[in-house]
């Protein structure tokens, strides 16, 4: 609540992540669709980035609010049980300012955006995952994961349990090509 000389802060510019959805397997959700969702939400500043539920908004309420609001909002519009994971421009940023695999291919360096921090065992069983010439490190916050799939993803153990590790948290993972661009969309 503001008093009479008080300003409302001002909306936020953000990323939400949807977790699992238009990869096949009947989980559909059109980007024009999320986008009047998230609108319906009164968030402003709405666009989506790819197919893969990236969606820029701005909006007053915090992370965790936006993404228990908007994960509710898919339910109740389209039947789906979506995880969603937000991030900040200046997370993002420093996301992939801070990625530990220079040289690698950023359509394989994957950034694993999660709800909470990553714990030691996690962090312990992603590393035993990891084979061959695979990398992972969990970032510097504590609460994202960095992976390098210089082989590729189909068949990795890593790639295929990345997020199930961290339950009872989740997370969403993007290549660093599309969090670069979802970067530069927040500024």
């Amino acid at each position: 609540m503001t008093g009479p000389d008080e300003q409302p802060p001002a909306p936020a510019t953000r990323v939400a992540l949807l977790r699992g959805i238009n990869l096949g397997g009947g989980r559909t959700l059109p980007m024009a669709d999320l986008r009047t969702v998230a609108e319906g939400l009164g968030w402003t500043r709405v666009s989506t980035y790819l197919q893969s539920g990236n969606l820029v908004f701005a909006a007053v309420e915090p992370d965790e609010e936006a993404a228990r609001r908007l994960s509710a909002a898919i339910s109740h519009a389209f039947g789906l049980a979506v995880d969603v994971v937000i991030r900040s421009g200046a997370e993002v940023r420093a996301l992939v300012d801070a990625h530990p695999f220079a040289g690698g291919d950023p359509s394989r360096v994957v950034i694993a955006c999660c709800d909470r921090p990553v714990g030691e065992l996690a962090a312990r069983r992603l590393a035993e995952l990891a084979t061959g010439s695979e990398r992972v490190e969990v970032a510097p916050t504590g609460v994202d994961v960095y992976a390098d799939f210089p082989d590729g993803q189909a068949g990795s153990k890593l790639a295929a349990n990345l997020v199930a590790i961290l339950r009872p948290g989740t997370g969403t993972a993007r290549n660093l090509r599309t969090m670069t661009k979802v970067a530069e969309l927040l500024g």
